[in-house]
């Protein structure tokens, strides 16, 4: 009978310990992010991507991301010369956009713009003060997180930093992974790991940059507030 009870135990620690394994394998990213403490304090961050010397280098694009529900976005020159500049507020559910040869105008949020705002935290800091995904399973280094009502498959390296992350499809979509993103070359910046050198796949189409950062970038808040105007050029929350 002590021999049943004992293998109980075990069994039941052994239980204990994989369930806890999850969250102890999102702990450990965190940590090698530059843990919560740094990583909530972040209330804005500039992102300034540069078509990388790829088969597949992405258009010239900066993004400001003002957490948990705002981003404007600038691509740069593509086919054609076309540019864009695009502002998103999610308390509002309104974007405004402007674009060559297209009028400007607001509408209402696209799914893949709702997005947006849960990958601009997840993708660079994985988690903020408005943000903290749930850990729900892992699988050696693959760790599966539910963030605003989505699950993630993050593939982590053997620091705990995020190589891959990708998002998974709901039940009600026919396309998966809706997002894709590749993460290389990290660096310290101002305490937060960040990777210098972003991937991202949609569909089937890739784009491949080299990213810099400015963690806790200045903004001006009326530019969430106006029309974007492409005369404005690609960092206009820093007009006045």
């Amino acid at each position: 009978m002590k021999r049943v009870f004992a293998a109980a135990a075990t069994l039941a620690a052994l239980t204990a310990a994989y369930a806890q394994e999850p969250q102890e394998l999102w702990d450990q990213a965190v940590k090698a992010k530059g843990g919560s403490e740094r990583l909530r304090a972040v209330h804005s961050l500039a992102i300034f991507l540069k078509p990388a010397a790829q088969n597949f280098p992405g258009l010239a694009t900066n993004w400001l991301c003002v957490f948990p529900d705002r981003y404007f976005e600038f691509d740069g020159a593509g086919v054609g010369g076309n540019q864009r500049a695009l502002v998103v507020d999610g308390a509002s559910d309104k974007a405004a956009a402007d674009a060559t040869g297209a009028p400007r105008g607001t509408r209402p949020l696209t799914n893949q713009e709702r997005e947006r705002l849960v990958l601009n935290q997840l993708v660079f800091l994985l988690e903020t003060a408005w943000m903290q995904p749930r850990p729900v399973e892992a699988r050696g280094r693959v760790l599966t997180v539910e963030a605003s009502g989505r699950s993630y498959k993050l593939f982590l390296d053997g620091a705990g930093l995020p190589e891959r992350i990708v998002s998974l499809a709901m039940p009600k979509e026919k396309h998966s992974p809706h997002s894709d993103f590749r993460l290389a070359r990290y660096v310290d910046f101002q305490g937060v790991m960040l990777p210098r050198r972003v991937t991202a796949t949609a569909s089937v189409s890739e784009s491949v940059w080299d990213a810099d950062y400015e963690v806790g970038a200045k903004y001006n808040p009326k530019l969430f507030e106006r029309m974007p105007d492409l005369a404005n050029g690609p960092e206009p929350w820093r007009m006045r």
